[in-house]
């Protein structure tokens, strides 16, 4: 049977590659222009939105991360896409609105709020196109081990495998074979997990026969008895702040028809999201049924998947775990090329490229070498980036919000919450006796930055330049990238000078 195990996930991940790269090549016979390839041409449609919003939320640490924590904490594995699905939808009830001003990335929307500062506006800039190059490797890894726990080949081979799909599915189309690919990488997504689910149930006795399987504390509220409800808060907190903050989730927002079906869209992606959070924490308490003695948490869906299921399910189940981990690597290039060829570009050169498309697909290409370099490193890397990740974002989530409805707001208030965010949460993790009392520092942290706003705005001046008064700046300079201009093939007459190329 293990033969037949591993013939089977072969099979169904050689046809999952090459489906979507013959999507990804022929997305790229469509892009007739900059625009086309960096914001889909700003006319993606209801259902495509929708699909590669769901694709995007549900990646590594909601499929892994997520399970995992099911696994050890029951119910509380459930509070990983629950927060995603929060923000996604708030998002959507909040920012869909910015569609209307054509933006490019999230960075173009900050500079609105804060009179285009160059000190918030840059550290934003570089914060976020760092954090998609963060989070690629994530995906990057996740995908890598999935793949070497179903197939047994080395790691690093796992690495590189993980790294040269994802690239050749996402560079060529930008992102138009980002979103359909990911369309189809969703629904691949939900069927296989439908399939496990029904699987999963049929076998434990439903929920009434899992629930007598597993510690009482498993099946509290979000798991909270059993992994503690400050902890349970804190992870939804900084999930549901996330979103927020997410360049990805922007670009979205910004490449949608219409206002209108960006908020559908997002609202729809929320909910559903929020919905397969059933499924992850019944896959995690299922595994733990069948098998309580994992040392590693993360293990259990790799495990479930080569010990318990028939082949064909087995195949089924990672195509649709390499889906999901596919989908969110793919948004975060995408969001990651447009913020190069839009902010770190112009702000090392003082220019914008003359070859827009060419210029982001090099740079997707060395994102992608980068990314899998440092998957091939050690695991600390990567324990790094998602333990203090998320509370940089955080800090970003304050200022955005209060940015959007609070129009006192400073850029000194804006740099003050960038600042105060991840220095307390450093001080309160570096703290045995605050490490004793607080666990998870995203709470205190975070109302730490949202106080240093509120304070440090009500103490400096205004801005002196209304939302639409920058916003049509940003919209002139845009011309020199999204095509069809002089401005757009690089001419010297319409780049913008170096001190007004700020990011």
């Amino acid at each position: 049977m293990s033969m037949g195990i591993h013939t089977a996930i072969a099979l169904g991940l050689i046809v999952y590659v090459v489906l979507t790269t013959v999507v990804s090549f022929f997305m790229m016979t469509r892009v007739r222009k900059p625009a086309d390839y960096l914001v889909a041409g700003r006319g993606l449609q209801y259902w495509v939105l929708t699909g590669t919003i769901i694709g995007t939320c549900i990646g590594t640490g909601v499929i892994i991360g997520g399970t995992g924590l099911a696994y050890k904490h029951g119910w509380a594995g459930s509070a990983y896409p629950i927060g995603l699905g929060l923000g996604t939808l708030l998002t959507g009830l909040l920012f869909a609105r910015m569609r209307r001003y054509k933006f490019m990335t999230l960075s173009e929307e900050i500079a609105c709020y804060y009179d285009r500062k160059r000190v918030v506006v840059e550290f934003s800039s570089i914060t976020l196109f760092l954090s998609q190059l963060c989070w690629l490797t994530v995906q990057i890894m996740g995908g890598a081990a999935v793949l070497g726990a179903v197939t047994s080949l080395p790691y690093k081979t796992c690495v590189v495998l993980a790294g040269f799909a994802k690239a050749i599915i996402t560079i060529p189309g930008g992102l138009k074979a980002v979103v359909y690919t990911d369309v189809l990488q969703t629904v691949i997504l939900f069927c296989g997990f439908g399939f496990l689910l029904h699987s999963a149930l049929d076998r434990a006795g439903g929920l009434a026969g899992l629930r007598q399987s597993m510690p009482a504390d498993y099946f509290s509220f979000l798991g909270m008895e059993s992994l503690g409800g400050w902890n349970v808060l804190g992870l939804v907190l900084v999930l549901t702040l996330s979103p927020i903050a997410d360049p990805g989730r922007r670009l979205t927002i910004y490449s949608a028809g219409s206002e209108a079906s960006a908020r559908r869209s997002m609202i729809t992606s929320g909910v559903a999201v929020i919905i397969f959070s059933i499924a992850v924490g019944i896959t995690g308490m299922y595994t733990f049924q069948l098998n309580p003695q994992l040392s590693v948490p993360d293990q259990a869906l790799p495990w479930l998947v080569m010990n318990v299921l028939p082949p064909w399910l087995a195949a089924f189940v990672v195509v649709a775990v390499v889906s999901g981990m596919s989908s969110a690597a793919n948004g975060n290039a995408a969001a990651a090329g447009t913020f190069f060829v839009r902010h770190i570009f112009p702000l090392v050169t003082g220019r914008y490229p003359q070859r827009p498309v060419v210029t982001v697909r090099w740079a997707l290409a060395y994102a992608f070498l980068a990314s899998t370099a440092l998957a091939l490193c050690t695991g600390s890397i990567v324990g790094f980036v998602v333990k203090f990740l998320p509370l940089t974002m955080s800090g970003l989530g304050v200022i955005i919000l209060l940015g959007r409805f609070w129009k006192r707001s400073t850029w000194q208030g804006a740099l003050a919450a960038m600042i105060t965010t991840p220095v307390v949460s450093l001080v309160l993790m570096s703290i045995p006796a605050a490490a004793k009392f607080c666990d998870n520092p995203t709470i205190p942290a975070t109302v730490a930055g949202l106080l240093a706003h509120l304070a440090i705005s009500s103490l400096t001046p205004p801005s002196q330049r209304s939302f639409d008064e920058v916003a049509a700046d940003m919209a002139r300079e845009r011309q020199a990238i999204e095509g069809g201009t002089e401005a757009a093939r690089g001419k010297p007459s319409a780049r913008p000078q170096p001190d007004t190329v700020t990011t």
